[in-house]
């Protein structure tokens, strides 16, 4: 008898789960389940019992009791390792019984760095679909913080079917530049919480193209991890168009240029009755321009009784998938040379081989023209060479003496001089020799 996963049966709601891990984490949770726009579960996990408390998520997982008596991890992920494997039991029941979790987590940190790849092995365990919504530390943060959150991305992409990462830094991309930083950060948790809404919507939404579970497991699985993300809505006349711009523009794809490396992408159209094919065809065709022609396109639509509903665009693509490992070189044949030489051979440093020429390069010059027999000419007969013209004679330069003005005596001018073997003392001794020197 053959028997199919639970997610393959379409007449089935998927159950999902969001879950909060860590401060960032529990209050990204948060803010995402008070929106009021989704009804889904929500767990929050995390070591520091004061942020814990006042969450409002349904379900509260208090991690390490013994490791971090309460007081969190201090932002080492040592010690966030360390409650997590006291609370694994926990971690594992809290992803238990879902079909789709969004783990919201911020990195950099010390429980949200050192539980999330636990949390992420637990899901993979389960046969989970795991979306990770992440955010990366400021710049201004520090060195450390920034490489144990690259670290724990590189642990959590390991296990997570996505990773949707969000750098803390480009937030000044979301608001204006004198806006506040409490709606700073609101407009991040907006565009982060619209990656949960669009995939519960989609997964959801009736529609005479539905998207189900394994549509989403077929764009998402595979593949290295990063997962792209862009959502709008528009109404009017040109609200297909106004979509597609606005969703194109989300900070999670850099304006539309990082669909050119994305190997597969789920479209979701969502709007009201009045909801055309030719509106959907509109957006598809400009989708298609920039994606390469090897990605794979799901396209889903759903319409909603509403009549004043806005048309709403969803794009989750998945980048290409990880390089292949290096073909292996051939065997060399054995050498005949002596072992010192091929000694210095392996320790001297590789040269880089230059590019192999093109085709053109291959085709010969162009034909030279014909000879032609060669004029005589008179032999040229020898000149004589010029000789040196003498040098003239090096003039000598004659110094000329210089001639000294005499200087008025001043108030000393009634004074009589003194005068000494017939010289004139008051007169300065250069003045009396006249300017030569003997």
């Amino acid at each position: 008898m053959i028997t199919y996963p639970k997610y393959l049966d379409r007449s089935e709601t998927p159950v999902v789960r969001l879950i909060g891990l860590g401060n960032a984490g529990v209050n990204l949770a948060d803010r995402i389940s008070m929106g009021g726009r989704l009804d889904i579960e929500t767990v929050a996990i995390n070591s520091d019992q004061q942020s814990l408390s006042s969450s409002v998520a349904s379900t509260k997982i208090s991690l390490g009791p013994l490791t971090t008596r309460g007081l969190g991890a201090g932002g080492d992920p040592e010690i966030g390792l360390d409650a997590a494997r006291e609370s694994e039991a926990d971690l594992e029941a809290a992803v238990a019984g879902a079909d789709i979790i969004f783990l919201c987590a911020g990195l950099g940190g010390g429980t949200g760095s050192g539980a999330a790849g636990l949390l992420a092995r637990a899901a993979k365990k389960s046969d989970v679909l795991l979306l990770a919504i992440i955010t990366s530390p400021f710049a201004f943060e520090g060195r450390r913080r920034s490489a144990q959150a690259a670290a724990a991305l590189r642990e959590i992409s390991e296990s997570a079917d996505a990773v949707i990462h969000f750098e803390n830094d480009r937030m000044a991309e979301l608001s204006e530049p004198r806006q506040g930083v409490a709606e700073t950060f609101s407009c991040c948790d907006e565009l982060l919480g619209g990656c949960v809404e669009s995939v519960v919507r989609l997964v959801s939404a009736p529609g005479p193209l539905g998207v189900g579970l394994p549509d989403l497991l077929a764009v998402l699985r595979g593949g290295d991890g990063n997962c792209l993300f862009g959502t709008s809505s528009a109404s009017g006349d040109n609200r297909a168009h106004e979509a597609l711009e606005e969703a194109l523009a989300s900070p999670l794809l850099d304006q539309g240029r990082l669909l050119d490396d994305a190997s597969s992408v789920l479209i979701h159209i969502s709007g009201p009755p009045s909801l055309s094919f030719a509106e959907v065809g509109a957006i598809m065709r400009e989708i298609s321009k920039k994606t390469p022609d090897s990605s794979l396109l799901h396209v889903g639509v759903s319409t909603l009784p509403d009549h004043a509903a806005p048309l709403v665009l969803s794009l989750i693509a998945k980048c290409g998938a990880a390089r292949s490992a290096a073909a292996p070189q051939p065997r060399a044949e054995p050498s005949t040379r002596r072992p010192e030489a091929r000694r210095l051979e392996r320790e001297a440093p590789p040269v880089e081989s230059e590019p192999l020429p093109s085709q053109d390069s291959f085709i010969g010059p162009d034909p030279a023209p014909p000879l032609r027999p060669p004029q005589r000419t008179a032999p040229r007969q020898p000149q004589p060479e010029p000789r040196p013209e003498p040098k003239a004679p090096a003039q000598k330069v004659k110094q000329e003496t210089l001639q000294f003005e005499p200087v008025a005596r001043g108030r000393f001018e009634k004074i009589a001089p003194t005068i000494i073997e017939g010289e004139d003392l008051d007169v300065p001794t250069f003045l009396r020799l006249g300017g030569k020197k003997h």
